[in-house]
């Protein structure tokens, strides 16, 4: 069976739309365009969507209308066959582009929109160092093929000049217009200043950790988690994602403190929904071990308190379901006590189970997979314990529960393999061990200690073997 993860659900009803009640309505005039179809698309998280489509007029006129105010950010239009023609902005609902096909971007006439003024004004500056940096590149590859060391190094004087500039103008907008998208967009790219690492007397660094610790609490000083614009930009998607991916440790614990941090940021509702959405989908849908954690806390701090406001009752009676199936097995929790019947029909408890380590399978002799893993299984066992404890306890233990429709077939594949380890069953659907171990196909492996606790879950009998050798490398 194949886990259908219920966030894919979430796609189809998640939408991050703007509350205001008046519509939008502006022109665009692309003189020299043919008379076809123009794509409206825009800039969602690390992906592009289109929004709406016009067709021009003669003149190259096409309007874009609708009865609900659009959400901030950046913007595009494309052509019939979705190709980029430009970006722009998207704050104010009326206001007019004219521009010429010939030259969409120097061309460019802004009406009514001050923050497409200051766009442009950019654009159109970066569109003219553009091409001066483009020709220096060219002729400075020629230089330094030619060894001209006095070419060279005047070219590069120009080209480090041509950085020189565009870093002023970005400041430049940064200072006058601190509002701007564009601004905020030039403040989000700026890194953080790290100051060096105190030192004792000695001149010895105090804390080896300070810079990193630094940078990870003011991570977001330069972006305004207030400003709903920014989820639609080019930018903050990578910048977010840097921050739980790769700044924090890929520990659920760690990504929880994380997730909890960025989130407490989010004033602004548009950015808490991308973010507690995105945050939620990636950790559920992880195929790395001990993630689920993550997805329950989630849960059960965001959705469940009726802070995700946008969720319908039908998801989050599913989401809370889906919480409720993983809280009782996750890493590091002690593993719910299974009694169940053997083959003799008697009751033995996982519990009971005397072992270093005990590998709680849950399977199906009618399994293709589970008649890879059996074999290997009993080979591990074999392996692990190649002599008898005389207390009874073992190295490694197996408590394998049949989920074998028919019980027949069960133990007459028993008797093939003559497995030695407890072999069980619950016929009477007694122990609810599909919800406690969150059971929907087979096989299933968990990993427990000598007191039970999960330590890790759904392996393969390779990857036990590999997971029991690091734990008792970590011991020596």
């Amino acid at each position: 069976m194949k886990k259908q993860h219920l966030l894919l659900l979430f796609i189809l009803l998640f939408s991050l739309n703007s509350f205001a009640k008046d519509g939008y309505n502006f022109n665009i005039t692309i003189k020299g365009a043919p008379e076809t179809k123009f794509f409206l698309g825009y800039y969602f998280g690390d992906k592009q969507y289109l929004r709406d489509s016009a067709v021009t007029d003669k003149s190259g006129k096409m309007t874009f209308k609708g009865d609900k105010a659009l959400e901030g950010g950046v913007y595009l239009i494309a052509s019939s066959e979705k190709a980029l023609m430009f970006d722009f902005i998207v704050s104010e609902m009326f206001f007019s582009l004219e521009t010429d096909l010939n030259d969409l971007i120097g061309l460019m006439k802004v009406k009514n929109s001050f923050e497409n003024d200051v766009f442009f004004d950019y654009t159109k500056f970066t569109n003219v160092i553009g091409k001066e940096a483009g020709g220096i590149e060219e002729n400075l590859k020629k230089a330094r093929e030619a060894n001209d060391t006095a070419q060279t190094r005047i070219l590069t004087e120009r080209y480090r000049k041509i950085s020189i500039d565009l870093q002023d103008y970005r400041k430049g907008v940064l200072e006058k217009h601190p509002q701007s998208l564009l601004a905020k967009i030039f403040k989000m790219m700026t890194e953080i200043q790290v100051p060096d690492a105190p030192r004792n007397a000695k001149g010895e660094i105090i804390d080896s950790n300070f810079q990193y610790n630094y940078y990870y609490q003011h991570y977001f000083d330069n972006i305004d988690l207030a400003d709903d614009r920014i989820v639609r930009t080019p930018v903050f998607h990578n910048k977010f994602e840097s921050f739980i991916i790769k700044l924090t440790p890929q520990i659920p614990d760690s990504i929880i403190k994380s997730a909890d941090i960025v989130l407490s940021k989010a004033t602004g509702k548009e950015n808490f929904k991308y973010m507690l959405f995105w945050i939620t989908n990636h950790y559920e849908t992880s195929t790395y071990m001990g993630m689920d954690k993550v997805f329950v806390h989630m849960v059960d701090k965001y959705y469940a308190t009726g802070k995700a406001f946008w969720v319908d009752e039908t998801l989050l009676f599913k989401m809370k379901d889906r919480a409720d199936q993983l809280r009782n097995n996750l890493i590091g929790l002690r593993g719910q006590n299974l009694t169940m019947l053997d083959t003799s029909h008697v009751y033995q408890s996982l519990y009971n189970v005397k072992a270093k380590y005990s590998l709680l399978i849950f399977w199906d002799a009618n399994c293709g997979k589970c008649k890879e893993e059996m074999p290997k299984l009993k080979k591990l066992y074999e392996e692990l314990n190649p002599k008898a404890s005389p207390n009874g306890s073992k190295f490694f233990d197996v408590f394998a529960v049949s989920l074998t429709p028919d019980a027949k077939e069960w133990q007459k594949y028993l008797r093939e393999q003559n497995f030695k380890w407890l072999n069980i069953y619950d016929p009477n659907n007694e122990t609810n061990f599909r919800k406690l171990y969150d059971i929907y196909s087979t096989p299933v492996l968990y990993l427990l200690d000598e007191n039970k606790r999960i330590i890790a879950k759904r392996l393969n009998v390779d990857q036990v073997k590999e997971f029991i050798q690091e734990q008792e490398s970590k011991r020596k």
